[in-house]
């Protein structure tokens, strides 16, 4: 299971996938272990693929031999190790070389996703029938106990499902919801850290004796709606089909984002922007955060003073995708006077005022400039991806 705790650690976590059992076995425990980890490593490569790649694409993903597989290992760990005669039993935990994999999709014509989502709040709404009201706060909303029976997501896009108390109960009404008031539905998000809303909307529908779920999706952020009918299968009691109808209306919810993040190696650009600063540890920050971003290929600092620096990004994409993935790193990115301009969203209302006191945005000339001093940063001038 991985957690994805700040921006900089999720987007570090990516390339690591955790908790692949292993159960294998063998002539000797030795043997066994061997096959163990060696098919371990190969399903780890398997879910991380999944991760990364739409899933209109998978079919298109690269089969890798066992010395390939490998050769994009960085390392793994194992943990819950347990042996018996020629049998052996395990957790393990993969950390891919994150080029050796990017390598590997893009020379396969296979396009890939790496920015990870803020967290996106998924509200459950349940409504019967067509006749029936909607419901989200109630105990007869079996659809937001389904989304509760889901495993914890480990993708690109972190879930974050409401608590459903007396706080949800009073931040968010059902006809905020069916009017989808994006004021309301994003000041009800920050309760979580969520940046974007997905409104789930499931009904039952029956069709020639075949019962079925409609899911309705609404991307907040977006405006963008998708809607998919899952028929029960094999007999499935309704507890199961609404289980399995929110695990599918997940998968369209990462999906979406891969679709709207995939690496473009074919369009490339390079701009400059510069970041307001009211002390040194401010750029030591948006460096770090800059180093997070999939879509900034390497950037480098042109110049430094005490209140701003100037950054030339080179960056794969459009300027929209950059925005985009820059916000997931807790990055503002915009214009302002004919001057891009990079904010640290936790502290930018501060820096942007000092700035401002100084007089308009402005990039800077070569008698305005002042270098840092050889060694203040650990990357000289300059900085890429990991």
């Amino acid at each position: 299971m991985t957690v994805f705790s700040s921006p900089v650690a999720a987007q570090s976590a990516v390339f690591i996938v955790t908790g692949v059992p292993i159960d294998a076995r063998g002539g000797t425990t030795t043997e066994a272990r061997a096959e163990g980890l060696q098919n371990g490593q190969i399903q780890a490569l398997d879910l991380l693929y999944r991760r990364l790649v739409p899933r209109g694409y998978q079919f298109d993903l690269p089969t890798l031999s066992g010395r390939e597989v490998i050769d994009v290992v960085r390392d793994f760990s194992v943990s819950d190790e347990r042996t018996s005669s020629g049998r052996y039993l395990a957790n393990l935990t993969v950390r891919f070389r994150p080029e050796s994999v990017r390598s590997v999709l893009r020379f396969s014509g296979v396009p890939f996703a790496e920015t990870v989502s803020k967290p996106v709040a998924v509200i459950p709404v349940y409504q019967e029938s067509v006749v029936s009201d909607p419901v989200i706060w109630s105990d007869s909303n079996q659809w937001i106990d389904a989304w509760g029976q889901l495993a914890v997501a480990t993708g690109l896009v972190p879930r974050q499902l409401p608590f459903g108390d007396l706080e949800d109960l009073s931040r968010l009404s059902i006809e905020d919801v069916v009017a989808r008031d994006a004021d309301q539905l994003m000041k009800w998000a920050s309760r979580y850290g969520a940046d974007d809303v997905v409104i789930a909307t499931a009904s039952l529908i029956s069709s020639l004796g075949a019962d079925s779920v409609r899911v309705t999706l609404y991307f907040t952020r977006t405006g963008i709606e998708k809607t998919v009918v899952i028929p029960a299968t094999g007999g499935q009691a309704w507890p199961q089909l609404f289980e399995a109808s929110a695990s599918q209306a997940w998968e369209l919810v990462e999906d979406e984002w891969k679709r709207e993040n995939m690496l473009q190696f074919d369009v490339t650009g390079q701009i400059t922007a510069l970041v307001p600063l009211t002390a040194l540890e401010d750029w030591l920050t948006v460096k770090t955060r800059l180093k997070s971003v999939p879509l900034i290929d390497r950037y480098e600092l042109q110049a430094i003073t005490r209140d701003r620096a100037q950054v030339m990004l080179h960056y794969l994409g459009d300027e929209s995708q950059l925005k985009l993935a820059m916000a997931q790193s807790d990055l503002g990115f915009v214009r302002q006077d004919e001057v891009w301009v990079i904010e640290d969203r936790a502290s930018a209302s501060s820096a942007l005022e000092t700035l401002g006191a100084q007089g308009s945005m402005r990039s800077m000339a070569p008698e305005q400039t002042a270098y840092p001093p050889s060694g203040l940063f650990s990357n000289g001038i300059s900085g890429s991806r990991p």
